[in-house]
Formats: structure tokens, C-alpha cells, sequence
């Protein structure tokens, strides 16, 4: 296991008016060139939604702050992993932000973020031998972060991360640009979980990004889904915890762009599509269906349902605003959003622990998670325009 100990920010909280919380501005053209984009994307304008309630701002953010992906505690603190500014930032319930800590992301990108026994894990994507791999912060911004496993640096880029939900110490990780998925434990072994080509980026596509947002069905298969591709595919995870053969359920134009990722307790995928400012949901019968699209969602890159009684049912959104941030950096609007989808999320246990990092409530306590519950992932949080995203903190969403 190797440590780095970047510095870490001092934390500030805000007022109930949502007050933003940002770094010192820096130059990172780097990490924007290293995003890249797609061509033709929307800044939202209207909106449709199919929610039960209307899409709410939680909290706003300042660019460079740029919301990749959720992790939410089982107390229903929402954590976010802020890309280019390699931040993590934590969100209370009243929408109050403080910095938790800062990983040196070079010309790179923070994605993914979960929860596993109370501490947060990250995905970097430095591209630095130094940096890049996974690292571990503790919620309270107490210690400095620290990696816990390199991934090789120019052969993968860590985007979605979500508790393993055979193993109650490891997490998979999507490789976006090596077509896999990696096994690592919390002692910092690593290990390719699976590969395959249906994992695979798009080569000749302007940022390819493949595997992206990660998420665990109530069968306890592991859901992921391909940016590039516009595809969703099943794992089966074997009694023993190895990955069986990799099976696509759906590809659709409409996914093209398919970032963060959870599932709900009736086994339905909800999917962040950046490049096209919607969240989509899969039915039974493989068709999309739009939860909500348009303004005031900005290029949302994640996904991850409420954790506590009261938000059981809320499916939180990171509104990355990459695409408009490209064109006007002051024009740029990046929070956190919420719409009530009159469902609750699904949270997978593993001896005691949430498949998507958190502890697994029953209902007498006011969590949402059951027994068997897992919760989707999002996350990825990889953006159509080609970077990462995935969450889950108490609960993962996965994306990128």
C-alpha cells in the first residue's frame, strides 16, 4: 500500500441560503482538454419531469467545483466528489457545505465516491504514478487522505467505485478506459475483477470512456453501464464472488452518455445521461423512460437514492454543468438536485455492511436500507463528455 499525503482544505460551512463552497481558482485547462467533449451539448433549456414531486436545488456550487459524483452516510450527509478540483465536499441536510479534503488530481479528475465502514473512498484519475488509484478520506476531515492502491497510470482510468457486494472489506472499480472492473480491497490489493470487450471504450470517439457507473441489483448481480456505447450490461456474481460472463441487457441512442447509475428495491436502473441532460430510468420491458430532463439539470453525471426515512424515496442528482462550463465558465450553474421518484432505493447488506458502503438500516431506526438491501451506484460518474462519476457514501452511486 503506498500513502500520499496531499494538504487538506480548511472546512467552512454555509447558511441555509446554500452558500457555495470553492477552491482557490487554478488553471486545469489540462484536466478540460483531458475530459474532453461532445459534440452538440445542451445546456438544458425546459424541462420535463416524470418525478412525483418537482426537481429541487439542494445546494450550489462554485466553478472549479464541479459535483462528478454522490456517496450519501447513513446519517443522509451527502458527499460529492468534485473533478477538476480533485475536492471532496460534504452537503448536510439543510444544504450547508464544508471541505473535507483535497487529493492532487494533477491534470486529471477525482470521480467516483462511496461509503464502506464509515470512511469515504475515492477514485483519482491523475494519470500520475504518484496519485492515480484509489484513496481513502475519512468523512470528519480528520488525518490526510491517503491511496490505498495504485492502479497503473496510463493503462486505466478508476471512474465508477462501489462496495463489493460479496466481500465486506474490497470495492469494484470501473476502468473507463481499460474495458474492466477491478477488485480492490481496503488493504490496497488490487486485481482485475472482469474484462470485456462490451466494457470497452469507443477508440475512435472524441473521449473514450467505457465502463462508467456501477450499481448492485437486488438479485446481487453488478450493473454497469458504457458511456460510449449507450449500453447497460449485468455481471453475475457467483456464490464465491467472481464475476461471471458479461451480459448486455439494453443499448439505446438514448443512453449514449450514460454516467452515474443506482437501482431501486424493485430492481430498476436509474442512469445520469450527461451529454443529454436527463436521468432515465430502464423499464421491465428494456425501454427508457425519462425521469426528469432539461433545466435545471446541467449535465448531470450521478445518481444515488436518499438514505434516511425522510429521503428514502428522493433520487439525489450531481448537476456537473461540464457542458456549459466549456463554453462559459461564469455561465456555469453546478449543484446538487433532488426529485421525489416515489420509490426507495435498493441498499445491499454484506455482514452488516451496505452494499453501496452503508450500514444497512432497518426501517425501526429510519433508514431506508433492508436486510437485503443494496443500494445502486452510481455511479460513475463518467460524463458523456468523456470523465467519471460514482458515489454511494452509506450508499454508492457510481458513475463516470
Amino acid at each position: 500500500m503506498t500513502t500520499d499525503n496531499p494538504s487538506k482544505t480548511s472546512t467552512s460551512s454555509g447558511s441555509g441560503s446554500r452558500t457555495r463552497v470553492g477552491p482557490s481558482r487554478r488553471s486545469f485547462l489540462g484536466t478540460v482538454a483531458a475530459v474532453g467533449s461532445l459534440g452538440g451539448i445542451s445546456t438544458g433549456v425546459g424541462g420535463t419531469q416524470d418525478g412525483d414531486g418537482a426537481l429541487q436545488i439542494v445546494s450550489d456550487f462554485e466553478p472549479p467545483s464541479l459535483p462528478e459524483n454522490i456517496a450519501i452516510d447513513d446519517d443522509g450527509t451527502v458527499y460529492l466528489s468534485m473533478a477538476p478540483a480533485g475536492q471532496v465536499v460534504a452537503v448536510d441536510s439543510d444544504g450547508n457545505q464544508s471541505s473535507v479534503a483535497t487529493i492532487d488530481v494533477g491534470q486529471g479528475l477525482l470521480l467516483g465516491i462511496t461509503v464502506l465502514g464509515g470512511v469515504l473512498y475515492v477514485a483519482n484519475g491523475s494519470g500520475q504514478p504518484e496519485t492515480h488509484g484509489v484513496w481513502r478520506v475519512e468523512p470528519d476531515g480528520s488525518g490526510d487522505p491517503e491511496r490505498i492502491a495504485s492502479l497503473p497510470a496510463q493503462e486505466s482510468m478508476p471512474n465508477g467505485i462501489i462496495p463489493d457486494p460479496s466481500l465486506e472489506d474490497a470495492l469494484l472499480v470501473s476502468d473507463h478506459l481499460g474495458g474492466a472492473i477491478w477488485r480492490v480491497t481496503t488493504d490496497g490489493d488490487a486485481e482485475p475483477w472482469v474484462s470485456d470487450s462490451l466494457l470497452e471504450p469507443n477508440t475512435e470517439a472524441q473521449t473514450p470512456v467505457g465502463a462508467d457507473g456501477l450499481a448492485v441489483h437486488p438479485d446481487g448481480d453488478v450493473y454497469v453501464d458504457n458511456l460510449n456505447a449507450g449500453s447497460v450490461m449485468r455481471v453475475p456474481v457467483a456464490d464465491d464472488g467472481s464475476a461471471g460472463q458479461v451480459e448486455q441487457i439494453v443499448q439505446d441512442e438514448g443512453l449514449v452518455g450514460a454516467d452515474g447509475m443506482t437501482i431501486d428495491e424493485e430492481g430498476t436502473p436509474y442512469i445520469a445521461v450527461n451529454a443529454r441532460n436527463e436521468v432515465v430510468r430502464i423499464t421491465d420491458d428494456q425501454q427508457l423512460e425519462t425521469v426528469v430532463s432539461g433545466a435545471p439539470l446541467d449535465f448531470p453525471a450521478d445518481v444515488h437514492f436518499g438514505t434516511t426515512g425522510s429521503t428514502a424515496t428522493l433520487l439525489y442528482i450531481a448537476n456537473f454543468a461540464y457542458g456549459t462550463f466549456l463554453q462559459d465558465e461564469e455561465a456555469a450553474e453546478p449543484s446538487l438536485a433532488r426529485i421525489d421518484v416515489g420509490v426507495r432505493g435498493y441498499f445491499h447488506t454484506v455482514t452488516g455492511h451496505d452494499g453501496n458502503g452503508g450500514a444497512g438500516h432497518d426501517d425501526d431506526d429510519g433508514g431506508v436500507g433492508h436486510d437485503d438491501d443494496d443500494g445502486g451506484a452510481r455511479h460513475d460518474d463518467d460524463g458523456g463528455a468523456g470523465h467519471d462519476g460514482n458515489g454511494g457514501a452509506g450508499h454508492d452511486d457510481d458513475g463516470a
